[in-house]
């Protein structure tokens, strides 16, 4: 696979089977400024939740919000329905016909939608020159883990029924995107529907036992998220779950539970000091160790979804582009193969 990606730093990782990690200098001083700022506002919100998670929080009220962020200029937009759910297709400028990008948005399955991540897609379409479909699927409380990963498959149905090949279609996602990114993968192939492409996943939210990061990172460095939000997050996804859908009755079933032997090749990228970057090590770690082709990309000094904020931030615009080579090289030699 050709890689025109710039600027890495390769750090060494034994044994063999290891996944490709590259270390990314920094963070710029805009970057420093953002995180000073989600640290003293959007922090606060989320620890306030983690104490009082059951208070009827306005969780729609955010991706009202993310009207204020526009798609970049240019991009196309049309309206979707699925069987349970809505659903945007979205076209940035220069995106072609020969790939498409499946995008699974973040907001730990409570909050987020179409509105809040209209721009960061918009920018991977762009990226990686390819129509973007974002599901706007069902979240907690009202609806189970699971109900989101069936509505995540409606979208990949939806894009192959639309004409796009297996070998056509890439899987994206942020956060709570990412565990939805992997899990949906896994789903379409025990339902005989088979993998995409590949897989790309921003900051995933994999692990549903908190312990391993807690004890990891505790609850300092993270500018977003405490460890009572974390806590109480995991919680309720066990809590709204079917039986059949947890283990030990403790906590809903993850990527790390499932066999990962027969995935595409993987895309994780994290910021080297989030919270997150624990399950985007042990995720990596895993794929490779059951014999599938992961890079794992870390940002030194980035935030939770440090892409979302590529208008300001250099090494959010980098990690974008850097999407945009692996989904066009990655397409490119399964579809010439």
């Amino acid at each position: 696979m050709a890689d025109d990606r710039k600027g890495l730093v390769p750090v060494a990782y034994e044994p063999e089977d290891a996944p490709n990690i590259c270390v990314f200098p920094g963070p710029s001083a805009r970057s420093l400024l953002l995180r000073r700022l989600l640290q003293v506002t959007v922090r606060p919100v989320l620890q306030t939740w983690g104490v009082l998670p059951n208070l009827p929080w306005p969780y729609g009220v955010i991706d009202k919000a993310g009207l204020a962020l526009p798609a970049i200029c240019g991009t196309r937009r049309e309206h979707v329905e699925l069987r349970n759910c809505d659903a945007e297709w979205l076209r940035a400028p220069g995106a072609g016909d020969d790939r498409a990008i499946l995008y699974l948005h973040g907001g730990a399955f409570l909050c987020c939608g179409l509105n809040t991540h209209r721009r960061l897609v918009s920018r991977i379409s762009a990226a990686c020159a390819a129509p973007a479909l974002v599901v706007d699927y069902r979240m907690l409380p009202g609806n189970s883990v699971h109900a989101a990963i069936d509505d995540c498959l409606d979208g990949y149905r939806w894009l192959l029924a639309r004409g796009y090949r297996r070998d056509q279609i890439v899987f994206a996602g942020d956060s709570a995107g990412g565990f939805l990114v992997l899990m949906t993968a896994i789903a379409a192939h025990e339902e005989g529907i088979g993998h995409p492409a590949a897989l790309v996943c921003q900051s995933p939210f994999i692990d549903t036992d908190p312990c391993r990061k807690l004890e990891r990172l505790g609850d300092m460095l993270d500018p977003l998220f405490p460890a009572n939000a974390l806590i109480s997050l995991t919680e309720l996804m066990a809590a709204v779950a079917a039986p059949e859908e947890r283990l030990y009755d403790s906590r809903v079933r993850c990527p790390l539970d499932a066999d990962l032997r027969d995935l595409p090749p993987v895309l994780v990228q994290a910021g080297a000091d989030e919270l997150l970057s624990v399950d985007a090590e042990l995720i990596a770690a895993e794929i490779a160790d059951d014999g599938a082709e992961c890079t794992l990309e870390l940002y030194e000094g980035q935030f939770h979804v440090f892409q979302a904020a590529a208008d300001l931030v250099p090494e959010a615009e980098e990690a974008i582009a850097r999407i945009g080579c692996f989904v066009r090289d990655v397409v490119r030699d399964r579809t010439a193969a």
